[in-house]
């Protein structure tokens, strides 16, 4: 017998092996509902605090690089995180447009 799964008791960020960063965002507890925010808004939540990771990696590499900042360690920890964030969400990309593809070749 199969469990019934809806939006209500589905919790994406719970799931540390498919976010890795934590980045959490506009997922809503009524989104079945149709309350709260879009698809859209939250793809564009998400993709900026992937953005935010990336900056803040940049502004370390070039403390480092300018002597500002001796802690190469955190540094190269925030390069990666900000990379894989990057490359999930590039992947997350690829899903979209392989389903929309689908979609736009179905047979009506």
């Amino acid at each position: 017998m199969s469990a019934i799964i809806n939006a209500s008791n589905l919790n994406p960020g719970a799931i540390k092996e498919l976010n890795p960063n934590n980045i959490t965002g506009g997922v809503s507890q009524s989104a079945g509902s149709g309350e709260g925010g879009s698809f859209a808004n939250t793809l564009l939540d998400y993709i900026g605090k992937v953005n935010n990771l990336q900056e803040s990696a940049n502004n370390q590499a070039a403390a480092i690089a300018t002597g500002q900042s001796s802690n190469i360690h955190q540094a190269m920890i925030d390069m990666e995180k900000a990379n894989n964030s990057f490359e999930l969400m590039m992947q997350v990309r690829n899903k979209i447009i392989t389903a929309y593809n689908q979609i736009i070749n179905m047979q009506v």
